[in-house]
């Protein structure tokens, strides 16, 4: 039976803020890898880094956004990688941000969207 190898090279960041009130979460649109998919804050962990360094780290970088609280999700994403034949594990964090500070990603697009409650 063939071993395959679980990689740990990058953390995940559930970015929101409160307007208004109402939770919005940021989503990503990728133009370099993954190309035209909706996602959240994501990026590698440096040499020497922590996970949770290098996911405030990603969010300063990819958004120009501070996390004023931030927390561990305690969740790890994990997807199968065929180019690598690896499977990855990506810890997950949730940083809240000030909703009056400007976004400047460096995303093609990024776009906090709102949730809608159903009535019932």
């Amino acid at each position: 039976m063939a071993d395959i190898p679980v990689r740990c090279f990058a953390a995940s960041v559930v970015l929101l803020r409160l307007m208004d009130g109402q939770p919005e979460v940021l989503l990503l649109r990728r133009d370099h890898t993954l190309v035209g998919e909706w996602c959240q804050v994501a990026g590698t962990i440096e040499n020497g880094e922590k996970a949770w360094e290098a996911a405030l780290r990603e969010v300063k970088e990819e958004t120009g956004l501070a996390c004023h609280r931030f927390y561990s999700a305690d969740i790890c994403e994990q997807f199968y990688e065929a180019d690598r034949d690896a499977i990855s594990l990506l810890p997950v964090f949730v940083g809240f941000v000030d909703p009056r500070r400007p976004l400047s990603s460096i995303m093609s697009t990024a776009n906090f969207a709102g949730f809608r409650s159903k009535k019932h």
